[in-house]
């Protein structure tokens, strides 16, 4: 009996000691692997991607490193569990480089693309894609900033600008911007002889308003066809100082006075005269008003008044 009883106290250190063991190669297996998940170290792994080069966590890119893909591509900058995130650079060969923010191994945030036949955009990009606020400049430097939404220009404004050294017509464009959005197109540019143009694009290829200033100082504001005076608008005449001399508001065709309108001889509101226009003179029977209550009628031929009659 005390054989049996000795026998089963060694037999249960044994197993004691036995299950020690175990659990200290157990624990000790665990520990080893979570370290492994926290090591930071420096390798190069190759995948069916291609070749990767940098930091790793355990086995995952992360930390500053750069991939060279297979297709040719090549990406340096940082990485996060696997994934391209944060600032980095991507060359695409033959086509152009990336400069800017990544996240989930793409195109996000901030960034620049340079092609290289010439053009750039710099701005907001989202899945790869310009979306967002940016600004585009094409090879002959003109530049197109707005709203871009899956690579495609939705508003913005077009700037262009010439520069020679040759002598150029009065009428040649020196500066242009162009600007558009959802049902509205409007255009502003300055020539070389000094006028400048602020209106809708359609007044310069179809019918639209727009605000002009001469090189004298006069503006007209109205109506347009093809760049022309067409429809209703305003001509003011003024001096060097910008004081009004004169000034007509009514119908135009094809640059003249044409139609019914008024024709003020001053800054002021009197006197002016109302009635018909036909090339830019006063035709047939028109109203003249010195001042309130006090009215003439008088008939022109020509642009020359055969008569005159108060009423």
């Amino acid at each position: 009996m005390k054989k049996a009883t000795v026998s089963f106290v060694v037999f249960l250190l044994a197993f004691l000691i036995a299950l020690g063991f175990l659990y200290l190669w157990a624990n000790t297996g665990v520990t080893y692997s979570r370290q492994q998940e926290r090591l930071v170290w420096h390798g190069q792994i190759e995948n069916a991607f291609g070749t990767y080069d940098g930091e790793l966590f355990g086995d995952l890119f992360s930390g500053s490193g750069h991939f060279r893909f297979l297709s040719g591509e090549f990406y340096a900058g940082s990485w996060h569990d696997g994934e391209m995130e944060g600032n980095g650079t991507v060359v695409f060969p033959e086509i152009g480089e990336y400069n800017g923010e990544m996240s989930d191994s793409q195109r996000n945030g901030q960034g620049t693309f340079q092609w290289y036949t010439g053009e750039r955009y710099t701005g907001e990009w989202k899945q790869d894609e310009m979306s967002g606020h940016g600004s585009y400049t094409f090879s002959n430097s003109c530049t197109v900033e707005g709203e871009f939404s899956h690579n495609r220009l939705i508003s913005g404004t077009l700037s262009v600008q010439t520069t020679s050294n040759q002598e150029k017509e009065d009428t040649q464009i020196l500066s242009m911007t162009y600007s558009f959005s959802a049902g509205e197109t409007r255009l502003s540019f300055v020539t070389k002889g000094g006028v400048t143009y602020e209106g809708e694009l359609s007044g310069m290829i179809g019918s639209g308003k727009a605000e002009i200033c001469y090189p004298s100082g006069n503006t007209y504001v109205g109506q347009l066809e093809k760049g022309k005076r067409n429809g209703q608008g305003r001509y003011t005449w003024k001096d060097k100082s910008g004081a009004v001399l004169a000034s007509y508001d009514g119908e135009w065709k094809g640059d003249h006075m044409e139609g019914e309108g008024r024709y003020w001889f001053s800054g002021r509101d009197y006197p002016y005269m109302s009635g018909r226009f036909s090339q830019d003179v006063p035709s047939g029977t028109l109203v003249y008003y010195k001042e309130a209550g006090n009215t003439f009628e008088t008939k022109w031929e020509n642009g020359v008044c055969i008569s005159i009659k108060e009423t």
